[in-house]
């Protein structure tokens, strides 16, 4: 069992004494008696480790009636809330380790909740601190969070400034204004190319991609900045 630092709270005491009631030791009778009947006893003293209530649930979880539907079914019975992982937990200790919610589980408390998004416009790590969070809680959680960052869509190990940003977005922009002022409906890039080799501003900028030829760097260029700029008015 793992040890963990217990939250005396008002949920705390309210799931021990559903836990202690009369009311709750007669649903636990009825719910063992299930079990029985289908060949899956639970231990009178508990499940030992979790591995051996593991290989118990596979079969269990086959039944009409499975555990997590049972222990729903208790906290409706007392009229708690079925989605307060807390509650779930102490009733599952309680009813396969014969553990209560003061003693050592095998369900760690939570301390702080994480909340990842990889999609949509708001895509990022979100990290929920509860009233009872310390601050060695966070520190331990520290390399999970920075795992959690990996797996995000936008991560970035090191952040180094584009030097060359300024200089780049000249040419993406002149290239836009360029492609703008030009009055055809077939407007290829060798075209726009062409046009802006007569502007005077396009040999200045030239210039300042000194041995590197600005020719075969624009495609590339105005590739990164429609990606960077794709939802921007930027004319």
């Amino acid at each position: 069992m793992k040890t963990v630092r217990h939250i005396f709270n008002d949920d705390f005491y309210k799931i021990s004494a559903v836990l202690l009631s009369k009311k709750f030791s007669t649903l636990e009778t009825t719910l063992k008696s299930k079990f029985d009947e289908a060949g899956l006893v639970i231990p009178e003293k508990g499940f030992a480790n979790e591995s051996e209530y593991r290989e118990w649930l596979k079969k269990a979880m086959d039944l009409p009636t499975n555990p997590g539907k049972f222990i729903e079914d208790i906290l409706l019975a007392f009229n708690l809330d079925v989605k307060n992982e807390f509650f779930r937990n102490c009733v599952a200790s309680r009813l396969f380790f014969l553990k209560m919610p003061w003693e050592e589980s095998i369900y760690p408390q939570t301390y702080i909740t994480l909340t990842t998004r990889n999609s949509g416009k708001e895509r990022g790590l979100w990290v929920e601190i509860k009233p009872w969070t310390k601050k060695e809680d966070y520190i331990e959680l520290w390399s999970t969070i920075k795992n959690l960052q990996k797996s995000l869509i936008g991560y970035r190990s090191k952040e180094k400034f584009q030097k060359t940003f300024a200089r780049d977005f000249e040419v993406y922009q002149l290239y836009l204004e360029t492609e703008q002022g030009i009055e055809s409906d077939k407007v290829s890039f060798d075209i726009v190319m062409n046009k802006m080799s007569d502007n005077p501003k396009y040999h200045s900028l030239a210039k300042k991609f000194k041995g590197d030829n600005i020719d075969e760097q624009v495609r590339q260029i105005n590739s990164r900045f429609d990606d960077l700029l794709k939802d921007v008015n930027i004319l």
